[in-house]
């Protein structure tokens, strides 16, 4: 009879083990580590898109439900720098993402680093500037991490360079990317994004995020210190996997206070009105009067990136 007993006692261990090993390899079982693991090489892809909503826009659609009376428009241009991305583990800690090249969206520094993620593309639809770049990439040491925070915007050090000057990252050059500066002083445009509405006479809607009251003249050799409304802003995203989400720019939630069929202008000034609900949905101090920080609201979350299913 044990002969009998034997084998049986062995094909139900079997199954067991089988059974764990494939809860283990699908992410389930109950000792599981929270979070998901990079390949051997710590590659990392991040995804970005534009959308209205949980829709997805690009530039050969037309936007419907905007605004405050809900009207339809046409994305012409949308861009944004994108720095200091880490990935994020599971007891809190974070780790810096490199990024892989050095290129026309993107520039490695010694101690800074940027992106340009560029979600329109010249000649299609309305948009009338961009080559499409829609993922950064980089590596990161391999292992396991439950989410990613970076920050929109340039680094100081990056910021005030000179968009002409040759020796310059061509990410930050005016000639690779038009439209992406201001001046010397005033740096670059972390975000660019405008709204062409199909109401009458096709008005606009923008936002040109980027810092103000900056301090120096390198114009003149004199270096940017600080600006009294840096703008900048930590999106932090606890609970993300690359493989199946990326980061979306909701644009409907980022001008649910418009009107459609007017002219909407936020240049960043300290004093312009037209930024108001555009600061609120990013969490941005801003106050009308000019005593805004360009900090982030305490207690307050941005609404307007989100991470979404791919």
């Amino acid at each position: 009879m044990a002969f009998q007993v034997r084998p049986l006692v062995l094909s139900t261990l079997s199954a067991g083990l089988a059974l764990a090993a494939l809860l283990s390899a699908c992410g389930g079982g109950s000792d599981d580590s929270p979070g998901w693991s990079t390949d051997s090489a710590g590659n990392v892809s991040l995804q970005f898109e534009a959308v209205a909503g949980s829709t997805p826009v690009s530039c050969g659609s037309t936007i419907t439900g905007l605004g405050s009376t809900s009207k339809s428009a046409r994305i012409q241009d949308l861009r944004f720098y994108v720095s200091d991305v880490q990935l994020i583990k599971a007891d809190g800690s974070t780790v810096p993402l490199t990024l892989s090249t050095t290129d026309n969206n993107n520039y490695v520094g010694s101690t800074d680093s940027v992106s340009l993620i560029t979600l329109s593309q010249a000649g299609t639809g309305a948009c009338t500037t961009g080559t499409l770049n829609t993922a950064i990439q980089g590596t990161v040491p391999a292992g396991r991490y439950v989410g990613v925070t970076m920050t929109l915007g340039v680094p100081l050090s990056l910021n005030h360079l000179s968009s002409t000057d040759a020796a310059t990252p061509a990410v930050l050059r005016s000639d690779v990317n038009p439209s992406m500066s201001w001046n010397w002083r005033g740096g670059r445009k972390f975000t660019k994004i405008e709204l062409q509405s199909t109401e009458a006479g096709n008005p606009v809607t923008l936002l040109h995020l980027g810092s103000t009251g900056c301090v120096g003249d390198p114009a003149n050799g004199v270096p940017i210190t600080g600006c009294t409304a840096p703008n900048r802003l930590t999106l932090n995203f606890a609970n993300f996997n690359p493989a199946q989400q990326q980061i979306a720019l909701d644009v409907q939630t980022l001008f649910a206070q418009k009107d459609f069929t007017a002219m909407n202008m936020c240049m960043s000034s300290p004093t312009d009105a037209g930024c108001v609900s555009d600061f609120s949905a990013l969490a941005l101090n801003f106050n009308p009067d000019g005593t805004g920080t360009g900090t982030a609201i305490a207690g307050q979350t941005q609404t307007v990136f989100k991470a979404l299913s791919r």
